[in-house]
């Protein structure tokens, strides 16, 4: 039976569109368990799924809402928090961008002054500029998906590249109806082939980074069990509140402190821990804690 995404009501089999709100109806009630995260423009929200797909996100589905005229994000439950951690993190670096975009588009050396006022303003805004960015930081992402990364874009150079050998042989030995003529026969023929050349010079590379990350996501995938080990032994959802002073009442302000309290515990015993696989394991396991039902 069809169902609405917006309102959840029932129709009849053979109707398409909600008659209250206008939204297009899903077969499946199945479709409805995930839960809304934002509305937005198309753009914004497919650059947004993509983001949240690269970083493990894969349950991320947009609806087109015809009554508002935009367009919604939904995620599983299981995966809300984490994505609205990440969802903070793509507007924080769009933000950014844009003010970047903004400041390279005023003059960049702002008139001095007599005293020198106008040196020290510019000096003080690079400086803030400079401390967002170390806030802010990168996305941790994973070695298993570098690697994936890196396999994909290796096969993709060694079949463009070696396709592209076999056409010049073809060419050069007149199989294909193609002729060069003149100086272009030289010109044509050494330029093609040092680019395939070089496309089948970085595949091979890519395959090697490839597979050294591969060791890097063994390495990743048992330090992992042994953290889930320690954090099943050691961390509790009473121990972490207990260990925050003056717990805030909103959920978003307790996901933040109780997040910096499970980091800080995981980092006293585990040493030399990286800043975004760490962060990146805490938002994984929070769930786990705190229950899956608990959102941001």
């Amino acid at each position: 039976m069809p169902w609405c995404p917006k309102c959840k009501n029932e129709y009849v089999e053979g109707v398409r569109i909600c008659a209250d709100c206008g939204c297009e109806l899903t077969d499946s009630l199945e479709e409805l368990e995930k839960e809304g995260l934002i509305f937005g423009s198309g753009e914004e929200m497919e650059e947004l799924l993509a983001f949240l797909s690269c970083n493990g996100l894969k349950s991320g589905e947009l609806r087109f809402d015809e009554t508002e005229d935009l367009y919604e994000l939904f995620i599983a439950p299981g995966e809300k928090v984490r994505a609205s951690r990440y969802l903070q993190v793509f507007q924080k670096e769009k933000n950014l961008k844009a003010q970047k975009e903004s400041s390279a588009q005023e003059e960049p050396y702002p008139p001095e002054e007599e005293d020198g006022t106008g040196a020290e303003a510019f000096s003080d805004r690079e400086e803030e500029e400079q401390e967002k960015e170390s806030t802010s930081g990168p996305v941790y992402e994973a070695a298993s998906q570098k690697a994936e990364n890196f396999r994909s874009g290796a096969y993709t150079l060694l079949v463009a590249g070696i396709a592209g050998m076999i056409l010049l042989i073809c060419i050069y030995a007149e199989i294909l109806p193609i002729r060069f003529t003149g100086t272009m026969r030289y010109l044509t023929g050494g330029v093609m082939g040092a680019l395939f050349l070089l496309f089948i010079v970085m595949g091979i590379l890519s395959l090697k980074s490839s597979r050294k990350f591969e060791g890097k996501a063994k390495e990743e995938s048992a330090l992992k069990e042994e953290l889930r080990r320690w954090c099943d032994e050691n961390i509790t959802a009473q121990g972490v509140d207990s260990a925050i002073p003056d717990l805030p009442e909103a959920e978003e302000a307790r996901y933040f402190k109780r997040t910096e309290q499970i980091r800080g515990m995981i980092a006293n015993n585990f040493l030399n821990l990286e800043a975004g696989y760490l962060e990146n394991f805490v938002d994984e396991i929070y769930p786990d804690i705190f229950g899956e039902d608990k959102d941001v």
